[in-house]
């Protein structure tokens, strides 16, 4: 697996509108604030979050230029695929500019167990799993104080890894109560296993017991009705097994299968489906 590169940081970031349809919105220096009669100006922040005994956390801040209460949350966890561009906290940049013309602020933190280090196949890699759900944590609470936030508006959506960090935050923030899951993996063990450590058969069952209380199929259900899982039929990381296992854990969950997706579910459709959901259940308007 190789790892990621580091990121180009950007002080600030002025977006005049909504960035349309998917991809990554390209840094530049501030742009001058729109003039009459264009659309509401957004602002693209690059932050860092400190985190109790660790590296601070490297977060796109976007949000309405503008003042006052009454706006929405979305916390964007990224997925990991090495060698794609935007496998990183980018991943979910334009969708969170376009939010932001409709009253959103997102925080997008970059990931980095296992973008930037190994599983080792012990119970350090609970101790990786933790700590950087520690981060995500900080990136939520992070999100919470920015001023105008509507703490019971808020959401978080997960790719991948960031899907399966994105269900184990919502067991530790009740108050979070809706989730978009882009195809995450039920155990914590099973890719670490498959994709790094081939342990012999007889270790198996041990390595996935070094996980116990963290594994999202474990915790997805308390979410109810808060869930909404995205899966690709085509992905050859997410299976039907690993699907069903899901919905036995959350029968109230909605779930969207789009046949002829892969993993990486970059289909308009899909953000189409996504933001809309996410729309019914934050209040947003237009």
């Amino acid at each position: 697996m190789r790892r990621l590169p580091a990121l180009v940081s950007v002080a600030a970031l002025l977006v005049t509108g909504a960035l349309a349809g998917g991809g990554s919105a390209q840094a530049e220096a501030p742009a001058e604030p729109a003039a009459a009669g264009h659309a509401a100006p957004t602002v693209v922040r690059d932050i860092e979050i400190p985190v109790a005994g660790q590296p601070a956390v490297r977060a796109w801040l976007v949000r309405p230029q503008r003042a006052g209460g009454g706006l929405a949350g979305v916390l964007d966890l990224h997925w990991f695929e090495p060698g794609r561009a935007n496998q990183d906290r980018g991943e979910f940049l334009a969708e969170a500019t376009a939010l932001a013309g409709r009253g959103v602020v997102s925080v997008l933190p970059q990931l980095t167990f296992p973008w930037a280090g190994d599983p080792v196949g012990d119970a350090r890699d609970r101790g990786a799993v933790t700590a950087q759900l520690d981060g995500v944590r900080a990136a939520y609470r992070r999100l919470l104080a920015e001023p105008g936030v509507d703490r019971a508006r808020t959401a978080v959506v997960g790719h991948d890894y960031g899907a399966m960090y994105a269900v184990d935050l919502t067991a530790r923030e009740p108050g979070l109560r809706s989730a978009v899951l882009l195809a995450p993996d039920a155990t914590w063990a099973n890719w670490f296993d498959r994709y790094w450590l081939q342990l012999p058969a007889g270790e198996k069952e041990a390595y996935r017991a070094v996980f116990a209380g963290l594994d999202p199929v474990d915790l997805v259900g308390r979410l109810g009705a808060g869930a909404y899982f995205q899966f690709a039929g085509a992905d050859r990381f997410v299976g039907a097994e690993t699907r069903a296992a899901f919905a036995a854990a959350a029968p109230r969950a909605t779930v969207s299968l789009y046949p002829e997706e892969e993993h990486d579910l970059g289909a308009a459709r899909t953000r189409d489906d996504r933001l809309a959901w996410l729309a019914g259940r934050l209040g947003l308007r237009g």
